[in-house]
């Protein structure tokens, strides 16, 4: 049968959504180079064309996925009305529910950034995306400063610190919720920890407390731990065990 032919971009698509499938199905450190060009049907110069390394495509999937989730997030920012604090809160609710529908192909690699050998890359991406969330946030806690719902003196700088707050609490409430040993405490560990981070960020802003509690199903908290202990000790990812 004769190859189709694609658009690069299509291709690349492809060969992403195949190295996807196969994170899941065997885990990121079994799976081949080979492995994937052989779903795709295309010859191993077509990878390296795209992806100078198995890292590298690692680092474009997450790459695809912070890219999804901002366009549906500037989507969404464009369509809020209400003051800063309530577009503020939209659009967390907005986020965590686009994740939770992509959770499945979020726990296939997210997982993998926190590997030992992964710690810088997780520090780049993560640098990436706090560039990307300010650009989104900042416009609504500018807004919040003038509307009175937020009481802040400084809107950059107060931005600044609400993404310090989130981007390295979460980092760190992960690195000890993995460090239990059991699956209560894990859980116990992340539920109390978004929690917090919460707060602080309500704190920062000036809002009333649990102006922006967003709700969190703690099955899916729970089902979470077993493919983040799969990506680093590189075995394949279970099926979904969660509601």
């Amino acid at each position: 049968m004769a190859r189709v032919s694609k658009s690069a971009e299509d291709r690349r698509d492809e060969l992403l959504d195949i190295a996807l499938s196969l994170c899941a199905s065997v885990g990121y450190d079994a799976m081949a180079i080979d492995q994937v060009t052989r779903a795709a049907g295309v010859a191993k110069g077509t990878f390296y064309y795209h992806f100078s390394s198995k890292q590298d495509m690692l680092i474009a999937l997450v790459d695809r996925f912070v890219r999804d989730l901002f366009a549906n997030l500037e989507a969404a920012a464009s369509t809020l009305s209400g003051t800063g604090g309530e577009r503020f809160h939209r659009l967390l609710l907005s986020a965590t529910a686009w994740k939770t529908e992509r959770l499945d192909d979020a726990l296939a690699f997210v997982p993998l950034l926190y590997k030992p050998e992964n710690l810088e890359l997780r520090h780049r991406l993560f640098d990436s995306w706090t560039a990307r969330t300010r650009h989104v946030f900042l416009p609504l806690v500018e807004l919040g400063a003038e509307d009175g719902s937020f009481d802040v003196v400084d809107a950059e700088a107060t931005t600044d610190l609400v993404l310090a707050i989130w981007m390295d609490g979460s980092s760190r409430m992960f690195d000890r919720a993995l460090a239990n040993d059991t699956e209560d405490a894990f859980v116990d560990t992340v539920t109390r920890g978004i929690a917090a981070l919460f707060a602080g960020v309500e704190r920062v802003l000036g809002a009333a407390p649990g102006t922006f509690a967003v709700p969190y199903d703690h099955a899916v908290v729970r089902a979470m731990r077993v493919p983040f202990l799969a990506a680093l000790n590189g075995t394949a990812v279970p099926a979904r065990s969660y509601p």
